[in-house]
């Protein structure tokens, strides 16, 4: 049994000693055992999120064979929970309609997330039109299958006469059709509309993301359920689960500051309560495209169903893999649903635009401009309408450069800063960039690489189109590369600290110090670096050592369970400094490459493996970057004592076309 109590959450008790085996009390009666409480990454003697699990009583029976028992019916009042009551709908329904202006699509796209993570299916207007248009027949047709509709009035909803006529529609069939919903959600300081003021409505003024009581009411409004008694069991339950998605959506999404471990560390701890809620989900899979890491956020959104949310994420995902037949396809499929958002249009450009760069072919070109201006133009989208000035650019319309531009430009100067996101931000340095004034768009691009800060690769993406539009413009390309600073990639390898006796010795013992030196003096010419190898004694564990003092971060791959790998190819004190280095925030310690150490006859295959998967690694991450990797190693010049070596490591590189850096051991 998953059990809740606000009174063991974290902080509000004592720490929990002999806490296994106390019993469970319903009506005075013992109903079951406690087995364990989900423990506090803090401190594991404290209970996370008041979740406990406990041995039903008919186990701890069956253990009791021949024991006089003293039993007690009790008759438990049935929980129904929020989740039991959300309507199954007939396919191609939906529970919610969302109207919303696309300036505020990062909060609508958060409450679709929470919404579809509570189990309703929804239609998120995707276009924006102009006064007098009739509403699109896709349109049109979702709203007539929607059994509730959101409205989120903002500044930019009410200067916007589309959503306003939209609106009206909406408030029109709910006073001819009483079971319709209508909610207005607030989410700034603007006045409720005169007409939706008489509803009932939702304040989510300064709360950024749809979180907290709010979405429990709204949810509650949008499937006509009584709000359940304050402090039954009911009511518990249902503000567990909101507060542990809560926790989680936030937690998962702070991770993007840091590495990829901490998201994975999150998303474990959520799996472990057993939550149904899927936003947690779909926040992780966000984090892990902005961290390059494609294939396990699309792992991740397997588990997320089919819904939109979850198949916009997906798209993303592949488009920014490089797989491009994948993507279009996704994409397609949801433009011929009317599910085609400005996120997914702009997708759908930027892979032509992709082809156009890769080909050379100018037909892409003109598809990518045209699919931007389209996107652009449905719904005022700024990141849309930044990539149509920038395509202009390349077109060579330079009147339409500058429209779009400055356009974007207007629409996002103004706006409080604290509700500009990272890509916002970068499209107010792109603007000015295109405008030739330079100095603002320094300013801009270095603004949104500190709201971007541990997101290499959004950073990059931002970098490589800056560049591309420069080269483009005749200017320098590395112009504003100082303001969008992005890792280099670093790929290192070397010789292990000999064994006593070795013949011929290849780094013995007192060469480390030395060895270490050249290893900093490398680094500090290369700037921000992100490093991919092992963590043997000697090189590799030197490397990270050098790179941890510099605050660096570095993804390591070990061949085998970390135990097995330290008999190995570690062994002594270097096994304390390995255990100091997976306590470093910003290095993340991969899966082993096997799952069991190999015959000592395979032992070589496994090194030569480990070798290929760094390669590949280092390579795959280089290359979403728009770097190179510099590949460093500490050798003698030597062949290997066998394959899986440095020797042949570094003939790895070389048959790619790299040239490593060597430090050579025999002179140190």
């Amino acid at each position: 049994m998953l059990l809740y109590s606000q009174n063991i959450a974290a902080g509000k008790a004592s720490p929990l000693h002999g806490f296994s085996g106390s019993p469970v009390i319903v009506d005075g009666a013992l109903v079951g055992h406690i087995i364990k409480h989900i423990g506090d990454t803090d401190d594991p003697t404290r209970a996370a999120y008041g979740y406990v699990y406990a041995c039903p009583i008919a186990a701890v029976v069956n253990l009791l064979a021949g024991v006089p028992l003293e039993q007690q019916p009790i008759t438990p009042t049935p929980i129904v929970t929020r989740s039991d009551e959300v309507p199954a709908l007939p396919e191609g329904d939906y529970h919610v309609f969302v109207s919303y202006r696309s300036t505020d699509r990062a909060w609508a796209m958060s409450l679709v997330a929470r919404l579809e993570g509570a189990g309703l299916r929804v239609f998120i207007d995707q276009k924006e039109l102009e006064v007098g248009q009739s509403l699109a027949a896709q349109l049109q047709s979702a709203l007539m299958r929607s059994r509730a509709a959101v409205v989120l009035v903002s500044k930019g909803w009410l200067e916007s006469p589309w959503c306003q006529q939209e609106a009206e529609v909406l408030h029109d069939r709910a006073l001819k059709e009483p079971g319709f919903a209508l909610v207005p959600l607030r989410l700034d300081g603007s006045p409720m509309p005169a007409f939706l003021s008489t509803r009932l409505w939702i304040d989510f003024n300064h709360v950024l993301r749809a979180e907290g009581d709010g979405v429990d009411r709204l949810i509650n409004a949008l499937i006509k359920r009584t709000a359940d008694r304050p402090g039954s069991v009911a009511a518990n339950a249902s503000q567990a689960e909101r507060k542990l998605t809560d926790e989680f959506v936030a937690r998962i999404g702070s991770a993007a500051a840091g590495n990829v471990a901490d998201v994975e560390l999150a998303l474990a701890e959520w799996r472990r309560t057993e939550s149904g809620d899927r936003a947690p989900l779909l926040t992780a899979a966000e984090v892990l495209i902005g961290k390059a890491r494609f294939d396990r956020a699309l792992q991740i959104l397997g588990d997320a169903g089919d819904t939109l949310r979850a198949r916009q994420l997906r798209a993303l995902a592949l488009s920014k893999s490089g797989r491009n037949t994948e993507a279009i396809a996704a994409l397609e499929a949801l433009r011929r649903e009317g599910n085609l958002d400005a996120e997914s249009a702009g997708l759908l450009g930027g892979r032509y635009k992709a082809i156009w760069l890769k080909t050379g072919d100018d037909a892409y070109k003109r598809r990518s401009y045209e699919t931007y201006v389209e996107a652009y133009e449905r719904s005022g989208d700024p990141l849309n309408g930044i990539n149509a000035a920038s395509m202009a650019l390349h077109c060579g319309e330079t009147a339409k450069r500058y429209l779009y531009a400055g356009q974007v430009v207007g629409l996002l100067k103004d706006k409080d800063r604290s509700r500009l996101n990272p890509w916002d931000r970068a499209s107010l340095g792109e603007g000015y960039l295109l405008l030739e004034k330079f100095d603002q768009a320094a300013d801009w691009y270095a603004s949104a690489a500190a709201a971007a800060a541990g997101l290499h690769q959004d950073i990059a993406v931002m970098r490589a189109q800056a560049r591309r539009n420069l080269k483009a413009m005749g200017k320098s390309e590395n112009l504003m590369d100082t303001c969008l600073p992005v890792p280099r990639v670093l790929a290192y390898t070397g010789h292990m600290v000999d064994e006593l006796g070795r013949v011929p010795p290849r780094l013995p013992k007192e060469k480390v110090g030395a060895l270490r030196r050249e290893i900093s003096r490398r680094l500090e010419g290369w700037g921000a670096l992100h490093g991919f190898g092992t963590a043997a004694r000697g090189t590799d564990i030197l490397v990270l050592e050098e790179l941890g003092k510099r605050g660096l971060t570095a993804t390591v791959v070990l061949p085998f369970p970390q135990a097995d790998f330290e008999a190995t190819s570690v062994g002594g004190t270097w096994n304390e400094r390995l255990q100091t280095l997976r306590a470093i925030p910003g290095f993340e310690f991969t899966p082993p490459v096997l799952d069991a150490l190999p015959a000592p006859e395979r032992l070589a295959e496994a090194f030569d493996k480990t070798n290929r998967v760094v390669f590949r690694r280092a390579v795959d991450y280089a290359r979403s970057l728009d770097e190179k990797p510099i590949v460093l190693a500490a050798w003698d010049g030597q062949p290997g004592d066998g394959p899986g070596g440095t020797a042949d490591a570094l003939q790895l590189w070389r048959d790619e076309g790299y040239e490593p850096e060597i430090i050579d051991t025999r002179t140190l």
